[in-house]
């Protein structure tokens, strides 16, 4: 791995801690200082939801210029979420106008990740070699994970011991110390020709005319649909049900990234897996299942053993899912085809959120998340039955292209 990769990854490893932090201390703070579990599902589908609308140029742009600029201007978005929300938990004043505040800070990262997720995928092909592209996605994907389970790790263990300012400026600096690591890496170049709208409808089109990249996002939607749960249901289900304190639930939900790592770890020892797209949909519809198991548990060991393993399959899955886009993309459309997976990982997990605060809200934690996980098992299995150019997927075959 060059030195160049590995300052890329770990600037990336650091966007990501930052970037969920907001995103989990978003959701934590708006529960105990706002008292509002709904409100805390409609800000993270502001938070996620914007890349639906934005998420498009975003790739498009990346196509058209260097998209590490792209990244690197979105991760000064976040950098800006972050003291928004430290300045509106800092004001002892602030009651009403609280949540203004937050919902500003939540454009701000909403329109942030917009730009920054899909150029941080788009710029990978360009520190990789196309022989090593395929486990540098995987390893990029793991790294994706590590930042979003280790953040509410980081958020536990800082709020335990300090207020809520201090977790929102850790972000900021995290972030900063992102764009230090990514300064004077080499630029990627684009064809300046691609503009607007109609390089957007282009994209469009190439999704539509090649069953393969399409049914891979439809299976990143299944799959980034057990993330909200994470978010929003488990804090209360730790609280409620396993009578956890802050700091021990920050250190449940922090397990995810080892257990992320995991999954990744092996999905990258089985990079050569002749069929990886049975692999992803097989470990989806586990993983969903799993999370539905969980809640009925009421012991801290087996809720444990059952949150890890759930944690490992869908690791698993969505490495495969990352490694397989990145594989099977044509070069002109890649940003455009990595916009689209990144408003997948986004907007599809803040509607998870939104769905998961409302049923939250109207049943309790408990109900919320058997009902919300028994849901996603059945749509991952109709999808997987449907979808024939995924099941049927080889690695190293030829894919039908435009």
């Amino acid at each position: 791995m060059s030195r160049e990769l590995l300052r890329y990854l770990l600037g990336c490893l650091l966007a990501f801690l930052g970037g969920h932090m907001i995103n989990f201390g978003l959701v934590q703070w708006t529960q105990e200082v706002l008292q509002a579990p709904a409100w805390s599902g409609a800000l993270l589908l502001v938070c996620f939801g914007l890349p639906i609308l934005f998420g498009w140029h975003g790739g498009a742009l990346s196509d058209r210029i260097n998209p590490l600029r792209v990244a690197r201007a979105g991760h000064l978005g976040l950098v800006l979420a972050a003291l928004t929300l430290a300045f509106t938990a800092w004001v002892p004043w602030l009651r009403r106008e609280a949540l203004g505040l937050a919902m500003l800070a939540a454009l701000f990262a909403g329109l942030s990740w917009s730009y920054a997720a899909p150029a941080r995928l788009a710029y990978l092909p360009s520190l990789a070699p196309a022989a090593k592209l395929r486990s540098a996605a995987i390893l990029f994907n793991v790294l994706t994970t590590v930042g979003f389970g280790g953040a509410p790790l980081l958020v536990g263990q800082v709020r335990q011991h300090f207020p809520w300012v201090v977790v929102f400026m850790a972000a900021a600096c995290l972030l900063l110390l992102s764009q230090l690591c990514m300064v004077r890496l080499p630029a990627a170049h684009r064809d300046p020709a691609l503009v607007g709208l109609g390089a957007i409808r282009e994209g469009w089109a190439y999704v539509r005319r090649t069953p393969l990249v399409a049914q891979l996002l439809i299976a990143s939607a299944i799959a980034h649909l057990l993330m909200g749960p994470i978010q929003v249901i488990m804090p209360r289900y730790l609280d409620a049900v396993l009578h956890l304190g802050p700091g021990a639930r920050g250190v449940f939900l922090g397990m995810a990234a080892p257990s992320l790592i995991a999954g990744g770890l092996l999905a990258l020892s089985l990079k050569r897996l002749a069929h990886p797209g049975r692999a992803l949909m097989a470990g989806v519809v586990a993983s969903a299942l799993l999370c539905a198991a969980l809640a009925p548990v009421t012991a801290l060991a087996p809720a444990v053993a059952v949150f890890i393993a759930a944690c490992v399959l869908a690791g698993s899955a969505v490495a495969f899912l990352a490694a397989s886009l990145q594989d099977v993309s044509a070069e002109a459309f890649r940003g455009r085809v990595m916009a689209s997976y990144a408003i997948t990982t986004q907007f599809f997990p803040a509607l998870s959120g939104l769905l998961s605060g409302l049923l939250l809200a109207a049943h309790g934690p408990v109900t919320a998340l058997a009902v919300y996980a028994a849901g996603v098992s059945a749509l991952a299995v109709a999808a997987a039955v449907g979808m024939s150019a995924l099941r049927s997927y080889k690695r190293g075959a030829p894919v039908q292209t435009p």
